[in-house]
């Protein structure tokens, strides 16, 4: 999933994200899981996952049978509208 993510590129053994892309991953249970938002690097090891995340400048440790999704949104662009009130 990571290497056909844009805006995700691998650097050794540590896939980052572009600063302008927004990346979320979801942990946990089957129809249970929880979002770490605003991922900025995912580092895997042997037996878990170090997903950063600009959040509170967490680090989050999670063993890979708990990953379940990836989310990438591309950069705004100028002039997108969003529903809403102006």
């Amino acid at each position: 999933m990571l290497a056909a993510a844009p805006g995700v590129t691998l650097d050794g053994e540590t896939y980052t994200i572009a600063d302008d892309y927004s990346v979320s991953v979801y942990i946990g249970e089957p129809g249970q899981a929880m979002e770490v938002s605003e991922v900025t690097a995912l580092r895997f090891q042997l037996a878990f996952c170090e997903v950063t995340s600009r959040e509170h400048h967490a680090v989050y440790f999670v063993e890979y049978s708990s990953l379940h999704g990836l989310c990438v949104r591309p950069p705004s662009v100028a002039g997108d509208r969003r529903a809403g009130f102006s």
